[in-house]
């Protein structure tokens, strides 16, 4: 599920849990197969990015390497970013906290946490592997999680004594600590913001057609065409999914509308599309965010696509691999990387544990 359809992993890889060299790597070997390094400008950064007609962009590139500016035009743009801005929640007191305050993307170690009180937020892979690390050093650990909201399912896991999984969100913050809403107060030196990431395009214009409200990218129809401006596409936003057979369909979707053999609806029919699409895949009525798939909306998602666009539907076996992982992750998230799996044909998969289950 880490690999696109037209190319495979050399067959020494059977690792079913990739590391991130490994995947590194695949690229590498993907850009030589089809000779797309020539198409690639390194060293470049996008500045602006902004319409010059209905169908036209300009684009203004910084050459870091040269020290110059460039003016490009184009007809379609691939918005391909990921994710990297990190999302720190509006809370009261924030700032008045006079310990230290770390996100999870410049989480390295565990040594800042030694014999500390820490308070600990998020639902995220990122708040899993913290929390069962900073539990064997910390001298008490609050974590504060609501995995059911988030994912749709109950992570369990085996942590100390030190750590207090709590349900109950922060009211305000404290030069030492937080009032928590159902009243209680904590103390703790360091607060650790596993919260994930925020959606930032700073290099767009403001008539581009797209904006960010509450970490939902707006009118975006099918969860990747600018509803505005259909020429623009952006890609590999919802998070929890299967991502590059995902990152690959989301591609074919946007190829069959800009190759012309499929008609975009109007752009009042888009964004009927976009409001009915935001109820539908939310996981239920305390999920905000439309771009978190869940197990309750992923394949919804998936197969919506395809049919939409009458391209071909990413595999059964994918999804069925993808939400047996998620739902065996939730009874065994510490040794849920154990286990090897091998597809047997588009509908099935086997599993073998590769050390004794606890």
């Amino acid at each position: 599920m880490m690999e696109f359809s037209d190319f495979s992993y050399d067959e020494n890889v059977t690792d079913s849990f990739l590391t991130p060299d490994k995947v590194q790597n695949y690229f590498l070997k993907y850009t030589e197969k089809f000779d797309l390094r020539k198409h690639i400008k390194f060293n470049h950064k996008v500045i602006n990015v902004q319409p010059i007609s209905d169908n036209q962009w300009e684009i203004i590139v910084e050459d870091l390497k040269n020290d110059e500016y460039k003016t490009i035009t184009c007809d379609k743009v691939f918005i391909c970013i990921g994710i990297s801005a990190p999302w720190i929640p509006k809370i009261e007191g924030l700032n008045d906290f006079e310990g230290k305050i770390i996100h999870s993307r410049d989480y390295r170690s565990t040594k800042m946490f030694e014999n500390k009180k820490v308070l600990l937020m998020g639902s995220g892979v990122s708040a899993l592997d913290m929390v069962i690390e900073i539990d064997k050093v910390a001298e008490k650990v609050i974590w504060i999680n609501n995995f059911r909201q988030t994912h749709g399912a109950q992570i369990k896991l085996e942590l100390s004594d030190k750590t207090i999984d709590k349900s109950s969100t922060v009211k305000r913050f404290t030069k030492s600590g937080a009032e928590f809403e159902d009243g209680t107060f904590e103390e703790f030196e360091i607060i650790a913001l596993a919260t994930g990431y925020d959606f930032t395009f700073p290099f767009l214009s403001v008539d581009s057609g797209i904006s960010v409200y509450d970490k939902l990218v707006q009118q975006l129809y099918k969860q990747i065409i600018n509803a505005n401006r259909p020429s623009m596409a952006i890609i590999g936003l919802p998070l929890f999914s299967i991502t590059m057979p995902l990152f690959e369909l989301q591609i074919k979707f946007c190829l069959q509308y800009w190759s012309g053999r499929k008609n975009f609806p109007s752009k009042d029919e888009m964004l009927k599309v976009i409001q009915k699409d935001i109820k539908v895949l939310k996981i239920d009525e305390n999920v905000h965010k439309a771009q978190c798939l869940g197990l309750a909306s992923d394949e919804i998602y998936y197969n919506d696509l395809a049919q939409t666009a009458e391209i071909k539907p990413l595999k059964p076996v994918f999804i069925k691999m993808c939400n047996f992982q998620v739902k065996n992750s939730s009874k065994n998230y510490r040794n849920f990387r154990d286990y090897e799996f091998k597809i047997l044909n588009d509908f099935e998969f086997s599993i073998e544990c590769l050390t004794k289950e606890k």
